[in-house]
């Protein structure tokens, strides 16, 4: 008796599922009714930014972004969405409408470490470019996950000169890993504000990228600092002041880049070549790991 019942509920069963299960998600007519203002209309679309079957996060998130300020509230208000890959998108939106007053909800998100996917946040705090992002930035150099740290770094650059102070007066407190990302940054923003905190890590944990850093700021006052790099105990550290001499260096250098060339480890011997190049105008060769002398490929082809 219990059987029979059982079996007489299922087909009721199934045809309950049946009419409750939506129909096929019609995006284009979504678009069409944001554009007229539906506020409904924009709240599917950014629910659809969790669902990842058929494409439809990165059509629903096309819309939006073409959407424009007008999708701004409806982003912003899902912003606590515990779905990475949602909040991913959402990050990413509001980076490329460049939402600054997004910014202060943004950088909690790159603050807190419960959260995965926390470096689309750094790079959204890039694309805006507002400076009130700089303090986030810089905290999350501190990160131990590696990855949060590069985009952040990135996103400092992005700043350009605008960050030096705020990455100057961080050095002093920063751990080794957040030093060598700020360090980084200095470097490839290179402002010549830099240079005495720079030149004060030549001896330090970070020397090597002191030195990349130092060839990208070009200033003359390096060059005895990256002579004496060429003597470091660290091949790596060597051959970063061997390629930091290039753009920097003098006659004053020849005689250290010379020495290079001797170098127990065959990169330390091509970028002294290389720097030779730079300084002389004359070809350089180096001896290569099989013992033949040859010329160091161009970098710039």
């Amino acid at each position: 008796m219990v059987r029979c019942a059982i079996l007489l509920l299922i087909p009721l069963l199934l045809m309950g599922a049946g009419c409750s299960r939506q129909g096929p998600i019609d995006l284009p007519a979504l678009e069409g009714k944001a554009r007229a203002g539906e506020a409904a209309a924009f709240r599917e679309l950014v629910g659809l930014l969790a669902v990842a079957e058929n494409d439809v996060d990165n059509r629903a998130y096309a819309i939006l972004t073409g959407l424009g300020q007008a999708s701004v509230p409806f982003l912003r208000e899902r912003l606590d969405t515990p779905d990475d890959r949602q909040r991913e998108f959402l990050l990413g939106a509001l980076g490329t409408l460049k939402v600054a007053e997004a910014v202060p909800e943004i950088a909690a998100i790159l603050g807190d470490g419960r959260l995965q996917r926390r470096y689309v946040a750094a790079w959204a705090l890039g694309e805006i470019g507002d400076p009130r992002a700089l303090p986030a930035l810089l905290a999350a150099l501190e990160e131990e996950k590696g990855e949060v740290r590069r985009y952040a770094t990135r996103s400092l650059i992005k700043f350009n000169r605008e960050a030096v102070p705020a990455l100057l007066a961080h050095l002093p407190t920063a751990s080794p890993a957040s030093e060598a990302a700020a360090i980084r940054a200095l470097g490839d923003i290179g402002d010549g504000r830099a240079l005495d905190s720079l030149l004060e890590r030549v001896a330090g944990e970070n020397r090597g990228e002191v030195f990349l850093a130092l060839g990208k700021l070009k200033d003359p006052r390096a060059e005895k600092a990256l002579t004496d790099g060429l003597r470091d105990p660290d091949w790596r550290v060597r051959m970063n002041a061997a390629m930091a001499l290039g753009p920097v260096g003098s006659a004053s250098s020849i005689p250290h880049l010379k020495k290079g060339l001797a170098d127990e480890v065959m990169v330390v011997r091509e970028w002294s070549a290389r720097s030779l190049e730079m300084i002389t105008g004359s070809h350089v060769t180096y001896r290569n790991e099989r013992g033949e002398e040859v010329a160091p490929y161009s970098i710039y082809h």
